[in-house]
């Protein structure tokens, strides 16, 4: 039925049509991946901001299924976050999606604007990823390697790019997660 109405819905081409085929090339970076001293392993999270925890709950509990793992609160950071998961819970792969409100919207950081507020990467060797970006003109936010609110230490590429450090996430918020074994092995297993 399908391929009746297809043919009856398209017009004939001439038979003197021909057809060009370009050949696909993979984009060249000028830093070869050998010399890279780290991989990045895949996606560790999401995190969404909301000034509206109950709109967020409803969507990625009530509709989507998701089930609440931990909530982290923390005055410095002006963040309430709900963590959840995606994908099997015993699955090193599986995705936590943060979902932030602030705790007061009219203080910084506006965990809330924008409302994908930034996505995490799994790196294998987060201290030597760092190191290399940085001598490769990576911005990264202020405040360093640190202890992120799922127990893994993190830091995050800026969003903006400056003078002495114009590579940034262009206009995202990229955090990058020390891997625990468990996902470095599964990575290499997998792979």
């Amino acid at each position: 039925m399908f391929s009746a109405a297809l043919r009856s819905g398209l017009r004939r081409l001439p038979a003197t049509t021909k057809f060009a085929f370009s050949k696909v090339v993979a984009p060249s970076f000028s830093t070869a991946p050998s010399t890279r001293p780290f991989q990045i392993l895949g996606v560790q999270q999401i995190a969404l901001g909301s000034t509206d925890k109950t709109g967020m709950d409803k969507l990625w509990g009530d509709i989507f299924g998701l089930k609440p793992e931990s909530n982290f609160k923390s005055e410095k950071e002006n963040v309430d976050e709900d963590i959840l998961r995606l994908g099997a819970a015993k699955s090193p792969f599986a995705v936590e999606v943060d979902l932030m409100i602030p705790i007061d919207p009219e203080k910084s950081p506006k965990v809330h604007v924008p409302p994908l507020n930034h996505f995490g990467l799994w790196v294998d060797n987060l201290e030597e990823a760092v190191e290399w970006m940085q001598a490769n003109g990576v911005r990264f936010a202020p405040g360093g390697i640190r202890m992120g609110a799922a127990g893994h230490n993190v830091t995050f590429i800026h969003p903006k790019g400056n003078e002495k450090s114009p590579i940034c996430g262009n206009g995202v918020l990229i955090e990058l997660v020390q891997a625990p074994q468990e996902v470095i092995d599964a990575f290499h297993r997998e792979s």
